[in-house]
């Protein structure tokens, strides 16, 4: 296929590479900020062209964030190059498009469950990631084939209603992991670690690991708010009020989610969850 990308961030832009390495070929580059047009171009050997003057291809591919789909969509209707468009925001599927499919040319949303912190981690990454998959529905073979066959991932189909709570369960799950690693790094450098990162990192992709082994995360989950352990979660928050009370409620935030968590997983009886509770309060 004959490919235009139509801003260069970052995502769009590995994706642009990864579809030129599986054999399709770029033809132009169109973004508003010169450098990251730039930066594609060379990365890709792909001419830059104001977006007015784009070549035509058999698909344009949209790397730019959903709030910017709309506006977008309707400048690529207008211009009517391009006989798919294709964007891959998470929050939203094809609706942003509607300009696009009313001209007659179909719509793809392809989300990558993937974190993509720069273009050179999402180019090592994507491959094997999930996609989630809304498209007109002439094209829903083409854009499952193009995940299996280009982007070497696998294809989720996701319905248009589904798509903010499919966005929310990717960022909180990439965040959220993040999030939690950087507090625990907070509290080990509030007792003088050095680095670390270097101490929590391999645990953290140890769970990770353990929990993709598995036959959902929670049969993962571990620790004394799984077991009941009140007195270790009291100790806990004693220590916190006499060392560290600026981070006592995020410790109090999480504890209590892993609580929902465990309980969600049945695995927590509620005299032990009530225990746990008291301690954390105390």
């Amino acid at each position: 296929m004959d490919l235009v990308l139509i801003g260069a961030g970052r995502v769009g832009t590995a994706v642009a590479t990864l579809l030129q390495d599986a054999g399709h070929r770029l033809v132009g580059v169109a973004s508003r900020s010169p450098d990251s047009a730039r930066r594609a171009s060379d990365l890709l050997g792909a001419p830059v062209f104001a977006l007015g003057l784009l070549p035509a291809a058999d698909a344009a591919l949209l790397g730019v964030p959903a709030a910017a789909l709309e506006s977008l969509g309707a400048e690529v209707a207008a211009l009517r190059r391009s006989e798919i468009v294709c964007h891959f925001a998470g929050a939203v599927g094809i609706a942003p498009l509607r300009a696009v499919t009313a001209k007659g040319m179909f719509a793809a949303a392809l989300h990558p469950v993937q974190t993509c912190p720069d273009i050179e981690t999402a180019l090592q990454l994507l491959p094997g990631s999930a996609w989630g998959v809304t498209t007109s529905p002439e094209i829903a073979t083409w854009a499952h084939e193009l995940v299996t066959a280009s982007l070497r991932g696998f294809p989720v189909e996701v319905a248009e209603s589904d798509r903010a709570l499919w966005h929310a369960a990717a960022v909180t799950t990439a965040n959220g992991t993040a999030a939690l690693m950087t507090l625990g790094e907070a509290i080990l450098a509030r007792i003088g670690v050095d680095r670390p990162a270097r101490v929590l990192g391999p645990l953290a992709a140890g769970t990770v690991t353990a929990a993709a082994a598995r036959d959902g995360a929670g049969t993962a989950l571990t620790g004394p708010v799984v077991r009941g352990e009140a007195e270790t979660v009291a100790s806990h928050v004693r220590a916190f009020q006499e060392r560290a009370p600026e981070l006592l409620e995020a410790y109090r935030l999480v504890a209590r989610t892993i609580l929902m968590a465990v309980e969600a997983a049945g695995r927590v009886e509620d005299r032990g969850a009530e225990s746990i509770l008291r301690a954390l309060d105390g």
